[in-house]
């Protein structure tokens, strides 16, 4: 564990000595890499994105490595640098998305979207037709929604909590506005803009933690294709930036609605309780807990109790992989492969495995308490990086979520209450929090 933390603290003090155009270069370059393998990989849902995404990657990357050798700090390089995340928005994000949402819509042969987009419709059909949209016996995990799948997957599982089904209820728009990837980019660029703006962080840090949530692959690609963890995510860091500005009601207000969405974001609602401060600088975790509870509550009651059962099936059960089905979700990590080899102890590993990881996380806990917001996205995400590793019905996918909190925690380290010190007690200079960070990652 020694040598991997000693490799991993290297690798890190290479990447912070490069420029910010080099880090670019690289990151881009590594974009270019997945999208060209994606591209190539004909059966995937993916294949459309890569093929659009691949020569853009690669045209950011010559750009960027060409301005290298030129002074980082320089006007022309920085606005250079912006422009490209703006160009790599419209042509990754903007363009294969619409694109994919008139091929879907005019039953062009072939995938056009994530699973998880005919899911959430069907999901708003339901509920548009006076119906619960969970149902008490769902057969399907979803398809890939291709041309003429609109009427299909109603008897599909809705892994979602109640605060998805907005979404969903587009379905009842005309033409291309029912598909449900509109309002899911657009809210994740809304609320992420947002957030970013509002953040006081220097620009540096704002326009890394754009590019991870929106133009690497880790954002483009899902955004275009399905996308309902992205604002998800969106609400995640919007919640972490009210906490770091001290706005606790409003913190709470953000992680609830993030909360009545999907199970992912619990973690940081609950440890994002023990960051609170108010302008004083005092602990405000009741505004924060009633703020959120006003949002998480009524909207998952409003879900579970016309049917405790049928939410239960497809909230619980069928994400942990105990409703008798098999996830979409699945990908060769640990969980995965242990309930693969050894089915008829389904339960009992799932079980064992979420023990494992329970004790795991609550060790780092008791070890590393998070009292600031950066400490609380580092911790969320490596509890969520355990927790994806286990499950035993994940898939990659799903590693957005400590990719992107690592990140913020990385904003939220510069931001003026970070660089404020340690004055009432609670916040850390960048000097003390780095040290944390490097013993956080030597002890995992």
């Amino acid at each position: 564990m020694r040598v991997v933390a000693k490799s991993a603290r290297a690798l890190w003090s290479w990447l912070c000595g490069l420029s910010g155009a080099a880090q670019d270069a690289l990151v881009y370059l590594l974009s270019t890499g997945f999208a060209l393998a994606v591209a190539l990989d004909n059966t995937g849902d993916y294949h459309s994105w890569g093929e659009f995404a691949v020569a853009p990657y690669a045209l950011a990357t010559l750009v960027c490595a060409g301005c290298v050798r030129l002074r980082p700090t320089a006007r022309s390089v920085v606005n250079l640098r912006r422009g490209v995340v703006f160009f790599l928005l419209a042509a990754t994000v903007l363009a294969p998305l619409g694109a994919l949402v008139v091929w879907r819509a005019e039953a062009r042969p072939g995938p056009h979207a994530q699973p998880e987009v005919r899911v959430i419709e069907a999901a708003g059909d339901r509920v548009l037709a006076g119906h619960d949209p969970y149902l008490t016996d769902p057969r399907t995990a979803g398809v890939s929604p291709t041309s003429g799948s609109k009427t299909v997957d109603d008897d599909s599982f809705f892994p979602y909590l109640p605060g998805m089904v907005p979404f969903g209820l587009t379905n009842g728009l005309p033409g291309l506005l029912s598909d449900v990837r509109l309002p899911l980019t657009g809210v994740t660029l809304l609320v992420a803009g947002i957030a970013l703006v509002m953040c006081d962080a220097p620009r540096g840090r704002r326009g890394r933690a754009l590019q991870v949530l929106i133009v690497l692959p880790t954002g483009a690609m899902p955004l275009a294709t399905g996308g309902d963890d992205l604002p998800v995510l969106a609400l995640m860091l919007f919640a972490l930036v009210l906490a770091d500005g001290r706005r606790p009601f409003l913190s709470g207000l953000a992680a609830g609605a993030a909360g009545s969405m999907k199970l992912t974001a619990w973690p940081l609602l609950l440890l994002l309780a023990a960051a609170q401060r108010d302008r004083t600088g005092r602990r405000a975790v009741v505004r924060y807990a009633v703020a959120m509870a006003v949002v998480v509550v009524p909207v998952v009651l409003v879900g579970f109790l016309p049917n405790p059962g049928a939410f239960i099936t497809n909230v619980v059960r069928f994400p942990l992989g105990l409703a008798g089905i098999n996830s979409p979700a699945a990908s060769p990590l640990v969980g995965q492969v242990l309930t693969t080899l050894f089915p008829h102890f389904k339960k009992e590993i799932t079980v064992g495995l979420l023990s494992v990881g329970a004790v795991i996380v609550g060790l780092l806990l008791w070890r590393y308490p998070p009292s600031t917001p950066a400490g609380a996205a580092r911790l969320t995400g490596l509890a969520l990086l355990i927790g994806t590793v286990l499950a035993p019905a994940t898939r990659f996918g799903y590693l957005i979520y400590p990719a992107n909190l690592m990140v913020w925690a990385y904003l939220l380290e510069g931001s003026s209450a970070a660089r404020a010190g340690a004055g009432d007690g609670q916040s850390a200079s960048p000097a003390c929090t780095r040290s944390s960070s490097t013993r956080l990652v030597g002890a995992v």
